[in-house]
């Protein structure tokens, strides 16, 4: 996965890992699971974009004021984003992806910018420094948890 990667080891989450490890005791591949898996995390953190908040419910920091200043000057134009966080020309949330390698599965942007936005920093040039607050995208919810455990317990049941 080209971009930005930020790796996240996954901790508390031992109904899903012990399901996991069944899942591989049984002789069954991880990988259609952690496909399927994969693809709801896509659509899991591209709605955190829509709702503006982080994987634990959180709001995401409000637009600074400058930001809004420029959105509102942006060409004579509202820009496709409009003042919605994060979503200027929403490259970012479309860049969410995710890859399935052995009994791994990757979840994240191949934006470059993306971990600024993630962990937040500073960033530009040193004469036009400015502080960009962390707006997490990335990471696991409770229902994002429940989906998964859910997935593999069915593939328990199969065949």
């Amino acid at each position: 996965m080209a971009g930005t990667q930020i790796k996240f080891e996954i901790h508390g989450l031992e109904a899903v890992q012990n399901a996991l490890r069944d899942l591989q005791a049984r002789g069954r591949s991880l990988g259609p699971a952690l496909k399927e898996i994969g693809e709801h995390m896509v659509e899991s953190t591209q709605d955190r974009f829509d709702a503006e908040q982080d994987p634990d419910g959180r709001a995401w920091t409000p637009l600074a004021e400058a930001t809004k200043k420029r959105i509102s000057e942006f060409n004579g134009k509202t820009p496709r984003g409009g003042e919605h966080i994060l979503r200027d020309s929403r490259h970012l949330r479309q860049s969410i992806t995710y890859q399935v390698a052995g009994d791994e599965l990757r979840v994240g942007t191949i934006a470059v910018y993306g971990a600024i936005h993630q962990l937040g920093g500073e960033a530009g040039p040193t004469a036009h420094r400015v502080s960009i607050p962390a707006r997490p995208f990335l990471g696991v919810s409770r229902a994002d948890q429940e989906y998964a455990l859910e997935v593999i317990r069915d593939h328990l049941l199969e065949g």
